[in-house]
Parts: structure tokens; C-alpha cells; sequence
């Protein structure tokens, strides 16, 4: 197969709350697809009730050709496929199955921010709640909330569950 022939994942970008019915669209024009859900407890005014959500809100993976890319266009509900200047950009295959693999093994997962280590975050719920810092990665996971005193030159650090930090403006 020539590289203009080869297949790649692509993320597409579709409407919000419609990932699941565009990924049924993708598999019934042939195409693979993937749509990872997480399950969560919403609560009503009456009951809490599981549902399942969209794991990556607004986007599915799909499997095809770049260069063919028209079926996965005009399926309903999709706006574009995610890429740079020059096109669609492909997902690497071991993104992939490591989302494949954590979804079949069953594990909770949950969406998270994006956030890497140096990062300037601010803390969203619990005693700390309003504070902003720079995330740092310590061992098994663990991260820590670094708050500076600028005009000290000093820094003192607490651990943060991830879960509660966010992105700070």
C-alpha cells in the first residue's frame, strides 16, 4: 500500500452530544471508529442516575484515508478534521489502543485538564480552594501545588489532587 493509499487515525471534530450516533454513521459507511464513554452519576431532582458521557466531548477517532477524507466529511454532524496548516494531522496508533485497552479493561476514567508539570494552575475545590501555584510531578503520581513568594525568592509546596486544579487564566 502506497502512503497516499495508507489509513490513520484522525480526531473529528462533531457537534457536542453527538459522538456516539456520528461514530455509528462512520461504521456504517465502513470506516472504523472510536468513541471512548466514561460512565458518571448525575443527580435530578428526584434521583441520581448513571449515564454514559463522551469521554473527549465533541470529538471522535476515526480510521481512513486522508486523501478520501470525503465520507467522513459529509457525515452529519461533523464540522472538520483536526489537523494543522497543511491538513489533517493523524493520531498515532498507540494513543489509540491505549485508550482502547483502558476502556476495555474497564477502569474509571474520567476527563481530565490537560496539565503538564510547570504548568500555572489554580485549585479549584476543598481548603485551597482559589490558589493558584505551578503544578509540579513528584513519584507515583503524585503532584504537588508550588506557591511562590516572588518577592522572597522562596516557594513552599502542598500536595494537590490533580482532579482539583485547573488551568489558571
Amino acid at each position: 500500500m502506497s502512503p497516499s493509499q495508507s489509513v490513520s487515525w484522525y480526531a473529528v471534530r462533531v457537534r457536542t452530544k453527538s459522538e456516539v450516533l456520528v461514530s455509528s454513521f462512520f461504521e456504517q459507511r465502513g470506516l472504523e471508529s472510536f468513541a471512548p464513554t466514561y460512565e458518571l452519576r448525575r443527580k435530578y431532582s428526584d434521583r441520581m442516575k448513571r449515564v454514559e458521557a463522551a469521554l473527549f466531548p465533541g470529538y471522535v477517532f476515526c480510521r481512513f484515508n486522508a486523501c478520501a477524507s470525503l465520507p467522513v466529511l459529509s457525515t452529519p454532524s461533523v464540522q472538520n478534521i483536526v489537523g494543522f496548516g497543511d491538513g489533517p494531522h493523524p493520531v498515532s496508533d498507540t494513543e489509540i489502543e491505549r485508550l482502547r485497552h483502558a476502556v476495555a479493561a474497564g477502569t474509571q476514567l474520567t476527563p481530565t485538564s490537560w496539565l503538564s508539570s510547570g504548568c500555572r494552575v489554580r485549585v479549584r475545590c476543598g481548603p485551597l480552594a482559589g490558589i493558584e501555584g505551578y503544578l509540579i510531578n513528584v513519584k507515583n503520581h503524585q503532584h504537588r501545588l508550588v506557591i511562590c513568594a516572588d518577592l522572597l525568592q522562596k516557594a513552599a509546596a502542598v500536595e494537590v489532587n490533580i482532579d482539583e486544579v485547573e488551568a489558571a487564566g
